[in-house]
């Protein structure tokens, strides 16, 4: 793999300079489109330098954020799963658990897993015509501290792999009667480890 590149590019707020590290490629989540994505440029693209940015600080995408009881794939994951490593698992439908260790694996199996940079929340993306690049920013949080600071690259390509659920607020319609029912509600994103639905 190519290794990385840095450019020194002029801020527009005080006209000082900072060093930018340039990628090949950006990647937009670690989930089953990310780790698919990182595996097809390491196959076929040997020479690009590329990382994976994921805002939360697992991977594993839908299948690590969604924890109820019971969830599993409404494909066949002979068709879901990746053709360079093809489904062996004994159920066709699986369940999440069984599709988040396939994920995992198989980004431990090529070292994907080692190009995931975790709690990089990308905030922008912009496309320069004059440079022929992206500029890409990320908010980049420690977990530990709470801190959060905000980090940005350059790369050829941006690859979105973001999925199509907002991990930090799910979709919430609205049912009348809510205010008066005297039950539990749980959104299945925020399934809380510890609920008893016995």
């Amino acid at each position: 793999m190519a290794t990385k590149k840095s450019a020194t590019k002029p801020r527009s707020d005080s006209g000082s300079t900072a060093k930018v590290e340039h990628l090949d490629v950006v990647i937009i989540g670690a989930g089953l489109s990310g780790i698919g994505a990182a595996h097809h440029i390491k196959e076929h693209c040997p020479w690009a330098s590329f990382a994976i940015l994921e805002a939360r600080g697992a991977s594993g995408g839908t299948w690590d954020l969604f924890r109820y009881p019971g969830i599993r794939s409404d494909s066949d994951m002979f068709t879901l799963g990746y053709g360079f490593r093809p489904w062996d698992g004994e159920k066709a439908i699986a369940d999440g658990d069984t599709i988040l260790d396939y994920l995992r694996d198989t980004a431990k199996e090529d070292g994907t897993d080692k190009l995931i940079r975790y709690n990089h929340k990308i905030v922008r993306a912009e496309w320069s015509t004059d440079d022929a690049r992206w500029l890409v920013t990320a908010e980049r949080s420690d977990p530990k501290s709470g801190k959060v600071d905000e980090v940005t690259l350059s790369a050829g390509f941006v690859f979105s792999c973001s999925g199509y659920y907002r991990y930090d607020r799910g979709y919430l319609p609205e049912f009348e009667g809510t205010d008066r029912f005297e039950g539990t509600i749980i959104h299945p994103q925020f399934w809380p480890e510890d609920f008893d639905y016995s």
